[in-house]
């Protein structure tokens, strides 16, 4: 019992010493990185060595103790369960993974992914043979060919035989051939003399004075630790050899005594361990202190020691792998491999139909990508390299491909389990998917965008869309479905398939509800179902729906609208409320408009989005040799101007556009709510923005018109027009500056000045630029003007400077444009913003205020301030919803009882902090100081005024929008 007992601490240790030290391997603590000497550098060459010595004698062990059988492939399929569950459990654990990691565990041979645990069974199914081939040859011969085979490469450092670090197939597999070599000399017997014990030490010692002197060696030679651990490989003479003695004298002492199946599968799954790198990172998981990494060891043996007693129980009562693979201990691997090729060959012959519905539903899942493209080309931005949405598809999105696959299949599996019918289930699904398909590339031919499921589920309409589809396409149709029907009942009679017993088809439909249902998790950020989704490789891609159905198949873009939750509903929210808050701002606007003069539709309003602008100089961590926004800045210094808090960091325009336009901050939203021009003005009614108050409004932007569903959006917003890239409204002096395949800003101001030259009176015009959109390639000749300092690498400092020159260009043209203004006789006033930092900047933090400033201001030409228009003071913070406030302020025009709500917010209330999503419950504002204000510190009046706004909001966005029917929105002239 005590011997046992060791034998058993003895393995515990032994496993916690392998576990430890892969660990620290992985969390690459700083005594590892900082090349010096140190106790505990020395203490790990020690312990990575001692690791690879057990797991040699393990090797060793298994090999000598463990019987080798056809059988053995039973328990490389619980070997491939337990680490798909532990796959599982890790994503659970610390809820990423990738795509690549995903393959691996779903595909280990193929894969590599634990290689020495296939190398291990590999060796064993082919024991007995080895056992019977072997006995033709010395035993001192076979140790000669492994000397050589693990000393050349030890000796010379030069992987000669490509067995690198130990940790694969072959290495694997020589090492337990080499137990099953020791298992035909009887070791009881084998008589060990002195000058085999002198040895035994000797290697013992010398293999214990390298694990020592390498780090030591390395350092005084390499100035690094680039050989430290040459011989701590499974694969080192050193380690081998010692292996060895460890293995003669447990054996020759009897010191282990396990239960065999035990040590089959506890054995197997520390070499799982070993080998799988995925499950190493994992269990780390940014940890770096010694005493969490011991205490997960320690966690982890125990678990390991477990699970190899579950197995070994389960192995023992479970045999139906065993009929249904035809496994049994007195096959030979060839003939069995006949069978299973036979057996292949039946199933394929008895379930051909049944295979054809897969490849068909393979196809049209393929299909749901390529007829998503109407030129057949990858997605790509402009200046970027693509190929044909055919190989793209296959060989870069398979794992999309497969995801659609699978849903596809799932919708065909619930009709089957309803119908129990084959040939009803699989044509219909056939019929529902090619029609969804065409349906969905007809819609992003016309409209650059996929059918929304709002759109499936206005029923009403069916009626209105049947009107208009040509009688004789209607005829087409009719005949069609006949002619299927009168297929599906030939087939049902001649070609019957199998009946499903009601097992089957109760878990095929709460299976198919289950995933179908969970798409309403998809938008839920820490979901599980959205992590998992995410790490698969699902990109919503909520800022350009063309861009995400062809990365993601139409089927699961589908399923990524389906949950748009877009706030939620006040427990005040009544249409007697509404008519209160109607009623409450009516009486501040009249209250305004007793001092102001202008109607904001009588003027030009021009609201400037210039893309990526934000001073780099701002930043504590940047530093330019010079001021790439000299002339915004001088600007600035004459007119309201400051700083905006932009909900974005290196991305986000519409989100900006939105809150600008509207008045309404996107922080309020659900966080389901990626992008409201997508997922929220496709659902309302209708949707009240500023240029709506003027009779000719025009939206500009030099690029596609696809981006965000501008197109659709746009024209919900109500503007009569607008210019864009192939547009009918044409972008005219097109020009570009340097090699950058965007067209620059002066162009963008040269087509707005067209427009405001065009038309006499007032009129809105929204302006989005491109110039400055990423990537910042070396685009410009005048990079080297700005020369970038700060903590950072080379490439960083090189974005900067071309960003910062592409910014001048900017600069500039903004002053052109204000100078040519200037010389027009009517009101123009322009509300000039940056919509985001670039994405370029390493080392600030993303949720910090700095990270969300751009440059804003707002200008009046000459001729509108001499027709009442004047500057107001310095206000240095802004969020995008304060702009329609200040404009109808700056330019003394009167305002409609929603914008003296926005007047209101913007003069008593702290700037929101558009950024910081919370379904708009406890809400974060930022003080003139720059301080963060929470929602408790707030002011009574304060805190009705942020209330009144969030149910207006959700009251025109989510609500019944009780306010179109009030004079909520009228200006009283």
């Amino acid at each position: 019992m005590i011997k046992k007992l060791c034998s058993i601490l003895t393995a515990y240790v032994s496993i916690v010493i392998v576990t430890f030290s892969l660990l620290i391997t992985q969390a690459n603590p700083i005594f590892l990185q900082n090349n010096l000497f140190s106790k505990r550098l020395f203490a790990y060459g020690l312990l990575n060595n001692f690791s690879n010595v057990i797991v040699g004698v393990l090797l060793i062990l298994i090999g000598y103790q463990v019987k080798g059988s056809i059988n053995f492939i039973k328990k490389y399929i619980y070997i491939y369960i337990v680490n798909l569950l532990i796959f599982i459990g890790l994503f659970l654990w610390t809820r990423n993974f990738t795509i690549s990691n995903l393959y691996d565990a779903v595909l280990p041979i193929t894969r590599n992914t634990y290689p020495i645990v296939i190398g291990t069974i590999s060796a064993l199914l082919i024991k007995d043979k080895v056992k019977s081939l072997i006995k033709k040859y010395k035993f001192s011969v076979i140790l000669e060919v492994y000397t050589i085979i693990f000393l050349l490469p030890s000796l010379f450092n030069k992987d000669i035989f490509g067995l690198g670090n130990g940790n694969n197939i072959i290495t694997a597999f020589l090492l337990t051939i080499l137990g099953v070599i020791l298992s035909n000399i009887e070791l009881e017997k084998f008589r060990i003399n002195k000058k085999i014990i002198t040895l035994m030490i000797m290697s013992i010692i010398l293999n214990i004075i390298l694990a020592f002197s390498m780090p030591y060696i390395s350092l005084r030679m390499h100035k690094n630790l680039s050989t430290a651990y040459r011989f701590n490989v499974l694969t080192s003479i050193t380690v081998v050899t010692m292996a060895i003695v460890i293995f003669i004298v447990v054996q020759k002492l009897k010191l282990l005594k396990i239960s065999i199946n035990i040590l089959e599968y506890a054995g197997l799954l520390t070499l799982l361990i070993y080998s799988n790198s995925f499950i190493i990172e994992k269990i780390v998981n940014s940890s770096v202190s010694l005493k969490v990494l011991l205490f997960k060891s320690c966690i982890v043996t125990i678990i390991i020691i477990i699970l190899g007693w579950l197995l070994s129980i389960i192995d023992k009562k479970e045999h139906l792998l065993e009929k249904k693979l035809l496994l049994n201990d007195e096959k030979l691997i060839s003939p069995w491999i006949g069978e299973i090729i036979v057996k292949i060959t039946n199933y394929i012959k008895q379930h051909k139909y049944n295979l054809l519905n897969i490849v068909i539903l393979y196809i049209l899942a393929y299909c749901s990508f390529i007829f998503m493209s109407p030129h057949f080309t990858s997605p790509h931005m402009d200046g970027e390299s693509y190929t044909s949405i055919f190989f793209y598809t296959f060989f870069i999105k398979q794992n999309m491909l497969l995801l659609n696959f699978i849903l596809y299949y799932l919708i065909y599996r619930f009709i089957y389990s309803v119908t129990n019918k084959f040939w009803l289930s699989s044509v219909t699904t056939y019929v529902i998917t090619a029609v969804a398909i065409v349906a969905d590339a007809i819609k992003i031919y016309y409209r650059s965008e996929p059918i929304f499921p709002t759109e499936v589920t206005m029923i009403s309409a069916y009626g209105d869309i049947l009107s208009m589809v040509p009688k004789v396409i209607l005829w087409i149709a009719m005949i069609g479905i006949i002619i299927l029907s009168v297929f599906i009942i030939f087939c049902e009679i001649e070609i019957p398939q199998r009946k499903l017993n009601w097992k089957s088809r109760l878990i095929s439909i709460l299976i198919t509800i289950i995933i179908f249902g969970s798409s309403t998790q998809i938008n839920h950020w820490n979901s599980i179902v959205s992590k998992w989704l995410s790490s698969y490789g699902n990109d919503p891609a909520f800022w350009n729906q063309e861009w995400g159905v062809q990365q993601n198949g139409a089927l699961q873009q589908f399923l990524n609208n389906i949950d748009t939750k877009i706030m939620e509903e006040s427990s005040d929210y009544s249409r007697k409320k509404v008519d209160e808050i109607a009623e409450k701002y009516e009486k501040q606007a009249k209250k305004i408009n007793k001092d102001r003069i202008n109607n904001l539709s009588t003027q030009t309003i021009i609201f400037n989005l210039s893309e990526s602008l934000a001073n780099p100089n701002r930043l504590k961590e940047v530093e330019l040799s010079q001021n790439p926004l000299s002339h915004i800045d001088s600007i600035k210094e004459n007119t309201t101007s400051g700083l905006m808090i932009s909900s974005g960091l290196g991305g986000g325009t519409a989100n900006m556009e939105y809150m600008t336009l509207t008045g309404l901050p996107v922080s309020n939203f659900s966080p389901t709510i990626a992008t409201p021009y997508t997922q929220v003005v496709p659902n309302s009614e209708q949707t009240l923005t500023i240029n709506n108050y003027f009779k000719k409004s025009t939206a500009i932007h030099p690029y596609r018109g696809s981006f965000y569903s501008r197109e659709v959006v746009y024209k919900k917003f109500g503007f009569q027009r607008f210019m864009y890239l192939g547009s009918k409204y044409k972008i005219k002096h097109k020009i570009k500056i340097g090699s950058n395949p965007y067209l620059s800003d002066e162009t963008a101001y040269q087509n707005t000045l067209d427009v405001i030259n065009s038309y006499k009176n007032g009129q809105f015009i929204n302006l989005v630029t491109m110039q400055n959109h990423l990537p910042y390639s070396d685009y410009y000749d005048n990079s080297g003007d700005y020369q970038v300092s700060g903590n950072m690498d080379d490439d960083e400092k090189n974005n900067i400077s071309n960003y910062s020159a592409g910014i001048s260009y900017t600069d500039k043209a903004v002053q052109k444009f204000i100078e040519q203004i200037d010389e027009i006789d009517k009101s123009i006033t322009v509300v000039f913003y940056g919509d985001h930092l670039p994405g370029i900047y390493s080392n600030i933090d993303g949720n910090s205020l700095e990270a969300r400033e751009t440059d804003y201001f707002i200008y009046s030409n000459k001729y509108a301030r001499q027709h009442g228009a004047k500057n107001l003071k310095h206000v240095k913070y802004v969020s995008p919803i304060d702009f329609i406030a200040l404009t109808a302020e700056q330019t003394n025009s009167k305002v409609s009882p929603y914008y003296a709500l926005l007047t209101e917010i913007q003069k008593e209330l702290p700037t929101i902090k558009v950024y910081a999503y919370n379904n708009g419950k406890n809400p974060v504002f930022v003080n003139k100081k720059g301080k963060t204000i929470k929602y408790k510190q707030l002011t009574k009046k304060q805190k009705r005024l942020y209330n009144d706004l969030k149910l207006v909001q959700y009251d025109l966005t989510a609500g019944n929008q009780y306010l179109y029917k009030t004079k909520f929105f009228n200006v009283n002239k």
